[in-house]
Formats: C-alpha cells, sequence, structure tokens
C-alpha cells in the first residue's frame, strides 16, 4: 500500500480550509461506567472523529506546493524539530508566557537560549514586547495563536504585520492548533504569508477540531528551504491510517460546523456563568477556558476532584487560575454545577 506525495499534501492544503479524543472517549466510556471522574482537562474535541473528510480549501492553498508542506507525527513531533533547528548550539527562540511548551521544552533540552515575554493585562501575545526582545541572536520567535494555556488570539492583521517586521535572521512560526474554534472575526490562519516568500511556518493538527488526537497527524507549511529542513529533522514518517482518515475527516463539512458550533456554545455557557459568579477569564477562542478560580489551584483542583472532575494543572505564575476543557453539553453541565458548588462554599 502506497502513500503518495499528492496524498500528503491534498490531506494538508484541506485542513486550512477547514473538526481529539481517542483518548478522551476511552475515559469517557470508563466515566459513563462508575469507573472514572470527568476528564475535562486535555483540550481535545469531545465529540470525536468526523466519519467524512470535506473537499474545502483555503483560497491560498492554490499558491502552496508540495515542497511548502511537512507532514508530521502531530504537529506536536513538528514543533519539537523546530526547537531542534533553531535552539541547538544555544540559538536564541522568543516565545510567549505562558505558552504551550513543547516547542519550549524541547529547544531548552537541546541547550536553546529561551528568552519569554510575559502576556499582556488582557493575557495575549505581546507583540509589542515581544519584537523588543529581538536580538541578533534570535533564529525564531514562536506565536501560538490561539494561545495554550490561556486561550486568547492575536488578530490575524497583527501577526502578520509582526512576521513581516522580522530580520531576515529570524523565523516565525504560528502554532494554529486551535485556529478553527476561534469566533468568526476574531483571528484567521496566516498561511498565506508563505507563498509570499515571508520567512514563517505555520502549524496545523488534526488532534483538535477533527477529534484524532490518537491517530498523531499534523503538518507544516513553510518556504521549500525550512520545509527540507524540517523534514530532515523529524524523527518518523507519517502512518497511512493517520493520513487516509485525516483526508477522510476533511469533507463532512456538517460535522466539523456542528462541531465549532457546540463548542462555541459550550464556551459561551462557561463565559456567562463564570461572569455571574464574578470570577475573572481570558477572552477564549479556543476549546478551552482559562479563568481564575479565586483560590490557589491546588485546593480547586481537589474540591473539583472531589465531585469527580479533573481539570487542568498549574500555569506559572497564574497560581490561581484554572484551564478547563470544553467538554459535551452535560459535561458542561456538570462542571458547572460543579463549579457553583466549590464557589458557594468558599
Amino acid at each position: 500500500m502506497s502513500l503518495s506525495r499528492r496524498d500528503l499534501l491534498s490531506a494538508s492544503a484541506l485542513l486550512l480550509a477547514g473538526p481529539g479524543a481517542m483518548l478522551r472517549a476511552a475515559a469517557r466510556e470508563v466515566a459513563a461506567s462508575g469507573g472514572g471522574p470527568l476528564v475535562l482537562s486535555w483540550n481535545e474535541n469531545p465529540y470525536g472523529p468526523s466519519p467524512a473528510a470535506r473537499a474545502a480549501i483555503s483560497q491560498s492553498i492554490a499558491d502552496i506546493s508540495a515542497n511548502h508542506i511537512v507532514i508530521g507525527t502531530g504537529s506536536g513531533e513538528l514543533l519539537r524539530a523546530l526547537g531542534l533547528l533553531y535552539g541547538r548550539d544555544g540559538g536564541e527562540i522568543i516565545a510567549a508566557h505562558p505558552t504551550y511548551e513543547e516547542l519550549t521544552s524541547y529547544a531548552q533540552h537541546w541547550g536553546a537560549a529561551m528568552k519569554f515575554v510575559p502576556v499582556d493585562g488582557q493575557l495575549r501575545h505581546d507583540l509589542p514586547a515581544m519584537h523588543a526582545a529581538l536580538s541578533p541572536h534570535t533564529r525564531a520567535v514562536y506565536l501560538c495563536n490561539p494561545n495554550n494555556p490561556t486561550g486568547t488570539a492575536v488578530p490575524a492583521a497583527h501577526i502578520r504585520e509582526f512576521v513581516r517586521s522580522l530580520p531576515p535572521t529570524a523565523i516565525a512560526i504560528v502554532d494554529e492548533a486551535y485556529m478553527d474554534f476561534a469566533a468568526a472575526g476574531e483571528t484567521a490562519s496566516v498561511a498565506g504569508l508563505v507563498p509570499e516568500g515571508q520567512r514563517v511556518v505555520v502549524l496545523r493538527t488534526f488532534s483538535k477540531i477533527h477529534g484524532m488526537a490518537g491517530l498523531r497527524c499534523g503538518y507544516a507549511i513553510a518556504p521549500p528551504d525550512i520545509a527540507a529542513q524540517l523534514a530532515a529533522a523529524c524523527m518518523t514518517t507519517p502512518n497511512i491510517f493517520a493520513v487516509r482518515a485525516a483526508r477522510a475527516s476533511l469533507t463532512d463539512r456538517g460535522f466539523l460546523a456542528d462541531c465549532r458550533q457546540r463548542i462555541q456554545a459550550s464556551r459561551a455557557r462557561i463565559t456567562a456563568e463564570l461572569t455571574r459568579l464574578k470570577l475573572r477569564y481570558a477572552e477564549p477562542q479556543g476549546n478551552f477556558v482559562f479563568f481564575d478560580t479565586g483560590m490557589p489551584l491546588s485546593r480547586f483542583s481537589d474540591l473539583m476532584r472531589q465531585r469527580n472532575i479533573l481539570v487542568g494543572r498549574l500555569f506559572a505564575p497564574y497560581d490561581t487560575w484554572c484551564r478547563i476543557t470544553i467538554g459535551t453539553e452535560p459535561e458542561v453541565t456538570a462542571f458547572l454545577g460543579a463549579l457553583r458548588e466549590v464557589k458557594s462554599s468558599a
């Protein structure tokens, strides 16, 4: 059974037009049988994988050829490979704090000189401060948009302006894992910068809205020279099951739209309740919400665990903040009920 470059390109390109949950599904089955807790800490799509695949592609894909595309065993492998490429031998990488740690942790493992720039008052990437942190030694700037764990998003126009302002010695790495959950008009993919000739790598994954975390399939869009280096740094090859499942997941527009609508509606329920309870939260654009519990997170986690709900881990320096994954409608109802109990007893 063979897998052509055309197969890989089409699977990659199609995702830009557009819903992680094998592990979550297993955990949910256990929980439903009374044998385990409600898991709201993994940021995967609770509705599972699509039975089909959608064929719409983004307008810019027509200008992106196969040598711009690198397929990885999830976008996580590509993030690690980028951390290795630009962080080894003391390479300087700028990133927000807090942000997703797969690239930054792996880069530090290989001796990277990390520069972490705190998020701004709205818990978004502080692009002016990140630009001010640039130095002649900077090799890469990592932008997770929407950001994990804060869930906030920077407008695409601001990202584009930032990328175009970088010196030729530095590249931008834009991680768009949660892009499909963003509300209309809040942000958009910046993959169109690649055919412009900008020094940027854009990463997407099938682990989130497509609900295929366990299959491990992601891809990068990059200039051909960077794509070649990135492909050489990867340590695995895509498996045909993941790629064909990814292609099969893309044509079901109804499924993807339904997942998106459900997640956004449940997200609105959570933020409305947080507002009612007077609990501060970061404006969410992912499939999770980052909010201030008003108590040490360790205590909040314990109280929720007593109610059979697992929540996200600590992200310093936000010691009282919790990242809660948006589950199914019944799971959100259970979480909100538990949250009211915890808040009233605090």
